[in-house]
């Protein structure tokens, strides 16, 4: 099916977006949320219990961000390694480092090599463990001569998530604005162009909303109308944002 942005998405791809609907990875109300960004909207990305509870969506969601991973690696990058953003980028890390290992689950026509991840805490952890572990965000130091690090998040709105944590990343030594960050779902509502202007140099996105929402309509998962109001929506923020 092709979709708004252009692309084509396949079955893995449809099926994964009927699991989102089914599971309610992305939810539509008539009540708005009021998001981190301080913008209400009628739209919400969830990607937690949602997501863990649910294996088989878990692992459509790892396939589509290896699939990702694979195809915007560089040729001069190390072994992946996925730092998911707390919380929610956790899960969507580990579902991809596992499902890179199951090589049957993406394709055959993939690199020779898994992707692998760390956790990223909210706190930093304190007095108890082992001491290579206290002080820091990350388990784990950066080893630059075997992995190249990507920072991975369940949604993005205005960036701001990704900036407070690339802040911490190079507290532990990470090279935050050179590696790549992987945002599953992009909002289009400033946030990528936000980011590049702050000096990240490598995003990839897996999925638009705008592109989730139209297959949504497409295939009867969610009302017309509801579909037409998230493009008006994201129409409005986007004029906010240039005025």
């Amino acid at each position: 099916m092709q979709v708004p942005s252009g692309s084509i998405y396949s079955e893995y791809d449809l099926e994964l977006l009927r699991r989102m609907a089914q599971y309610g990875f992305v939810r539509h109300a008539d009540q708005p949320f009021r998001l981190r960004s301080g913008i209400e909207s009628c739209v919400y990305v969830f990607g937690r219990e949602d997501l863990t509870d649910h294996p088989d969506l878990e692992m459509l969601v790892g396939r589509k961000v290896a699939e990702v991973v694979f195809r915007d690696r560089s040729v001069t990058d190390r072994q992946p390694c996925l730092i998911g953003l707390p919380t929610a980028g956790t899960a969507i890390a580990q579902a991809a480092a596992m499902v890179s290992f199951w090589r049957g689950a993406i394709g055959e026509a993939v690199p020779d090599i898994e992707i692998c991840h760390r956790i990223m805490r909210e706190t930093k952890k304190r007095a108890h463990g082992a001491s290579q572990h206290q002080g820091f965000w990350v388990n784990g130091r950066p080893d630059l001569d075997r992995h190249t690090y990507w920072g991975a998040d369940n949604v993005a709105t205005d960036g701001q998530t990704k900036v407070d944590a690339a802040l911490r990343l190079v507290e532990d030594g990470y090279p935050a604005y050179e590696m790549p960050w992987l945002i599953f779902i992009d909002r289009q509502q400033g946030a990528v162009e936000r980011l590049r202007s702050l000096g990240f140099n490598r995003i990839s996105v897996a999925l638009q909303l705008l592109d989730i929402t139209f297959v949504f309509g497409e295939l009867g998962l969610w009302p017309k109308s509801a579909v037409q109001a998230v493009e008006e929506e994201i129409r409005a923020h986007q004029l906010l944002k240039e005025a």
